[in-house]
């Protein structure tokens, strides 16, 4: 990969096939890297662990398994060794291709994890998690200002 003379990218993209080499130039104004990337959760030892260690059931296919909020029902502690309830639960939320064939089809995409994260935040507010707010235009332009003029956040 080299940049040419207009600042765009040439891409020398080399590939064997039965034993005969073909070679490809691609022009590009970017190029987005996803090679390697295996989103199934037994590719993943991080997930796969999880998926062991706490009997998490798969969709269909071979997924994580979300609800419509993307939450991992299977993984809030609500009580205790003694069957006491917490008074704070704990979550966990996933989005992206491990959760593929989920509640969202396009969960994989750039707008995908936008809304699974808008939905992920709108669950905690429901749930009252401390310090957590439901996201809106206001505070958000509030945040990008804090950012224009290299504030810390809130």
């Amino acid at each position: 990969m080299e940049r040419n003379q207009k600042n765009r990218l040439n891409t020398h993209y080399i590939s064997t096939e039965n034993g005969f080499e073909s070679r490809t130039n691609l022009l590009a104004d970017f190029i987005i890297d996803a090679t390697g990337l295996d989103a199934e959760v037994k590719a993943n030892e991080l997930l796969n662990d999880l998926v062991i260690r706490y009997n998490l059931p798969l969709n269909s296919l071979k997924r994580l398994t979300v609800s419509n909020d993307f939450e991992i029902k299977e993984m809030r502690n609500e009580k205790d060794e003694r069957g006491q309830t917490y008074d704070r639960q704990g979550r966990m939320y996933a989005c992206g291709t491990m959760t593929f064939g989920g509640p969202y089809a396009a969960v994989d995409s750039f707008l995908g994890l936008q809304y699974t994260a808008l939905r992920s935040v709108d669950n905690l507010v429901k749930a009252k998690a401390p310090g957590i707010n439901y996201l809106n235009g206001l505070s958000s332009l509030g945040q990008w200002w804090k950012w224009v003029t290299n504030q810390s956040p809130s």
